[in-house]
């Protein structure tokens, strides 16, 4: 899968993720939010693809106002 298309996938969906209220504020980017992302990525694509493609380009797509909570396990890169 091809960087434009999971940052596609990524602005497309990142607004219901963030509002879904079973993950948090909306306010933090959750490992729970990143893996909800990439589930839903995945089924949107209609393939699965590695989650390190997905964690090297959100950080860059988040809106300003959102901080990634830092977390052990998270994917390597996603932390920010």
């Amino acid at each position: 899968m091809s960087t434009s298309e999971i940052n596609g996938l990524i602005d497309q969906l990142i607004p219901q993720v963030l509002a879904d209220r079973d993950l948090g504020n909306g306010r933090i980017f959750t490992k729970m939010h990143f893996f909800r992302l990439w589930a839903l990525s995945c089924l949107q694509a209609g393939e699965c693809f590695d989650e390190q493609l997905l964690a090297d380009q959100i950080a860059k797509r988040l809106p300003p106002s959102i901080s990634i909570e830092r977390e052990v396990g998270a994917p390597e890169g996603f932390a920010g």
